[in-house]
């Protein structure tokens, strides 16, 4: 499904509805175990806005950096954290892994 210039497939539709999941329970104030939701609904948008502009990523190394990105709001900061997914995307697409 195209939306404007992004390619959304059933894989990103399930990232969607979970984005909206957690914009409701940022306003209802819920907060899931162990993690903010601020953070997991950061990194869900850039999950969802990197996906959404590169349909030909592979998904086995994206997922890898996805779930390392979601485990290490556990300990950082989410400026590191997005940090650290903006780095390591940039230098998987250089080696052409991504």
């Amino acid at each position: 499904m195209y939306i404007g210039p992004f390619y959304f497939d059933t894989k990103e539709l399930f990232l969607i509805i979970l984005t909206i999941l957690l914009a409701v329970a940022m306003y209802m104030g819920w907060d899931p175990a162990w993690f903010k939701t601020r953070d997991i609904f950061t990194i869900a948008i850039l999950i969802l806005f990197t996906k959404g502009l590169l349909p030909a990523i592979h998904n086995e190394a994206f997922f890898f950096v996805a779930l390392c990105a979601i485990f290490l709001t556990l300990y950082l900061p989410i400026f590191q954290v997005v940090l650290f997914y903006f780095i390591s995307f940039v230098l998987f697409r250089i080696l052409r892994i991504i």
